[in-house]
């Protein structure tokens, strides 16, 4: 894993990684190791902790000899899709993102183009904290109407949408692949 962060991770502008892989990427970046047991489901507000972490851990070096800053972060999870972009970066359209790696989730693992309510469900929560570092930190409601939720910070812009888990599972090999192109499609 050290490998490929000294390798790849470091000349990337875009990452895209899942919930195993975002908490082993933090351990690498402030411990020199994997951790050896992540959360399958894993809250959301530690989530963009870990996300904000990796921007800042990866961004921080002043000589970057060929390395390229992080703009843009993408992680999904069986639950929801989060995408982070740095503000003023070139990524747009980051809720249309957001939205399709959600879409592409389902049809991915259902094998189908289209979506049956009735072979899937929400695992997400109705409403979530954007930190966990923060007693009392803003909590954005999930809005049947509109369920990609969209926030700007100081540093960032981030927008995160629940999945519609599939309950008849036709194939989950190459998954994260589907998702992580069908979101950055939308950015490039």
């Amino acid at each position: 894993m050290k490998e490929i962060v000294d390798h790849v991770v470091y000349y990337s502008d875009s990452l895209g990684m899942n919930e195993q892989e975002l908490p082993n990427l933090v351990s690498i970046l402030t411990e020199g190791k994997i951790a050896l047991i992540s959360d399958s489901r894993p809250r959301i507000a530690s989530v963009l902790d870990q996300m904000r972490t990796v921007f800042h851990l990866l961004n921080q070096s002043k000589d970057m000899n060929g390395k390229r800053k992080l703009t843009r972060l993408h992680l999904h999870t069986l639950a929801y899709q989060a995408i982070l972009t740095q503000k003023g970066s070139d990524w747009k359209n980051t809720m249309s993102a957001t939205a399709k790696a959600s879409l592409t989730a389902n049809r991915h693992v259902c094998g189908s183009n289209w979506i049956n309510p009735e072979k899937a469900k929400l695992l997400m929560d109705d409403s979530f904290s954007i930190t966990a570092k923060i007693e009392g930190a803003d909590k954005i409601l999930l809005k049947e109407n509109r369920p990609v939720s969209c926030w700007s910070e100081d540093e960032f812009d981030i927008c995160l949408a629940p999945v519609l888990v599939c309950t008849e599972v036709l194939q989950t090999g190459g998954g994260g692949d589907n998702i992580s192109s069908a979101g950055l499609l939308y950015q490039l």
